[in-house]
């Protein structure tokens, strides 16, 4: 089977078609939905997902971000029939007292023994979670706070990085976490956070290039991509502001092409850049989407 490009968008009530992920051709012609809202089971409700990863179990997982659903979903990985992906399971789910960490989620990523992490804009924190395969604790549920986690006050269950209310150097507007290519580290953008360069602001979106050399940092207040070279620890602007009509960067991914995909969010496009220098194309990859565009990724 061709890869497909699979994007989620910012959903909601009035949006109810745009619940879910979306697929596309490598020519950017729409093809399907990738979930089959039809194996959702009663009380299970696709609202503004978010980020999305396969697992190390294969299966697909998906931030349902909405306030009241704030949780992590389970699709099989392998696809039905009809080409798209079968629910299996609610994986995290918010709890007031037992998973209060969880609220309004925007990204997740496993890290190399499994496990899952969550970063929840409401609460300002990442999340840890037990993976699938767990054989410490049951699987979606809080994992024990870290021994080094230096607290000023009671944490939720599973907290890994602690929000700023929480310990003084944390996190005040957290959006994206992943992992480096060798899962050593764990990269977290601090949308309020003040930065040590003038060329950062307001940093939403991060991906690592596929040689782990770089990270990309989505600049939301200006309208740019940097490229921070991790072994010189250095940060340049790689996709100048504005550039090729970005406005409002958001998912990125590289393609098989040479080219890196970014969402523009504000624009409602797919637009892509030379991998290597970041000129623009002449033209959106897709144009003219119904709403706005958040993560995306690659699928095989």
């Amino acid at each position: 089977m061709p890869k497909e490009w699979y994007i989620s968008f910012h959903g909601g009530e009035e949006k109810a078609s745009l619940n879910n992920i979306h697929v596309y051709s490598t020519e950017g012609q729409k093809l399907r939905k990738a979930l089959n809202k039809k194996s959702l089971p009663s009380g299970i409700r696709l609202r503004e997902l978010r980020g999305f990863v396969f697992g190390p179990d294969k299966n697909l997982y998906v931030v349902n971000a909405y306030f009241e659903y704030s949780e992590v979903l389970k699709f099989k990985g392998a696809l039905n029939k009809d080409g798209q992906h079968d629910f299996a399971s609610v994986f995290v789910k918010r709890h007031a007292n037992l998973n209060p960490g969880i609220d309004h989620p925007f990204n997740l990523a496993f890290d190399f023994n499994g496990d899952l992490y969550v970063s929840s804009q409401n609460t300002n924190l990442v999340a840890r979670y037990h993976g699938p395969s767990s054989k410490t604790g049951q699987p979606g549920t809080p994992m024990p706070l870290p021994d080094d986690l230096d607290l000023e006050r009671d944490a939720p269950p599973g907290t890994f990085i602690p929000s700023a209310k929480l310990a003084s150097n944390g996190l005040l507007d957290v959006r994206a976490a992943i992992f480096a290519a060798n899962n050593e580290f764990l990269y977290v953008a601090d949308r309020a956070a003040d930065s040590r360069t003038d060329k950062l602001d307001k940093p939403i979106h991060l991906l690592h290039s596929p040689d782990g050399r770089y990270l990309f940092i989505g600049s939301g207040g200006t309208d740019s991509i940097l490229r921070h070279d991790l072994g010189r620890n250095s940060t340049s602007v790689f996709v100048t502001s504005k550039s090729g009509g970005l406005n409002g960067p958001a998912g990125m991914a590289f393609g098989d092409d040479g080219f890196l995909y970014v969402a523009s969010r504000n624009t409602k496009e797919i637009l892509r850049y030379d991998s290597e220098d970041g000129r623009p194309s002449s033209k959106p990859f897709i144009g003219s989407l119904a709403d706005n565009p958040e993560f995306l990724l690659l699928v095989s």
